[in-house]
């Protein structure tokens, strides 16, 4: 039961972090200017045309956190265990992917 609330708060963080300003971008525009866009690692897969990866990543959430729910309310079963298990460490990796995938996203303007 512990691990079904820590999945849980996990997937939250994750979602926080994905959406924090963490990357800028700087870009010289037509008129001699530089331009700075502070982003999240979700605008920049959105700048990349990526965002099957945020698709995937909340899948993967969705999965862990319904499962998460369901021990949490009792539910003994095995093959839920398991799927929460999977969903966690999927949505661990994906999430893992996404920001590696965005730190190399250099997007022209």
């Amino acid at each position: 039961m512990v691990l079904s609330i820590i999945s849980i708060i996990l997937n939250v963080a994750f979602f926080v972090i994905l959406n924090l300003d963490l990357y800028t971008d700087k870009a010289h525009m037509a008129d001699g200017s530089v331009r700075t866009w502070q982003r999240s690692p979700l605008d920049r897969l959105d700048v990349a045309d990526k965002r099957w990866m945020l698709y995937l990543q909340i899948f993967f959430a969705a999965v862990s956190v319904i499962t998460g729910i369901m021990i949490i309310a009792g539910v003994r079963n095995n093959a839920v265990k398991i799927t929460r298990l999977v969903a966690t460490i999927a949505s661990a990796v994906m999430f893992m992917v996404i920001l590696i995938v965005s730190k190399g996203i250099h997007p022209k303007y």
